[in-house]
C-alpha cells in the first residue's frame, strides 16, 4: 500500500493526463466547442474529487473494509474511470 500522499499525487498524475490529451485532440483536430469531449473532461474532474475525497477521510470506509482494501479500491477505481475516460475518446477519434 502507497502512502495517503503518494496517491494522491497518482490521482492527480493520471487525471492531469487525460484532460491534457482531451485538449491535444481538441486542438489538434480544431473543434474547441466538441460537448462530447468537454463532457469528458468533466466526467474526469468529478471522479478526481470523489477520489481525493475518499483518500482524505479514510474514516467514512464501510466496517468490514479494511484500510489497505480502501486505499486499492480508490486505486482500482481510479484505473477503471481513467480507460472509461480513454474510450471514450479514442470513439472521438476514430469513430468506426
Amino acid at each position: 500500500m502507497t502512502s495517503r500522499r503518494r496517491l494522491k499525487k497518482e490521482i492527480d498524475y493520471v487525471v492531469s493526463d487525460l484532460i491534457l490529451d482531451c485538449f491535444t485532440y481538441i486542438h489538434l483536430y480544431q473543434k474547441p466547442n466538441d460537448a462530447a469531449t468537454l463532457e469528458i473532461v468533466q466526467g474526469t474532474m468529478v471522479l478526481r474529487d470523489e477520489l481525493r475525497h475518499l483518500a482524505n477521510h479514510p474514516e467514512k470506509r464501510s466496517e468490514s473494509e479494511s484500510a489497505k482494501s480502501h486505499y486499492d479500491n480508490i486505486a482500482a477505481t481510479l484505473l477503471g474511470g481513467v480507460e472509461e475516460g480513454y474510450g471514450k475518446l479514442r470513439k472521438l477519434i476514430n469513430p468506426e
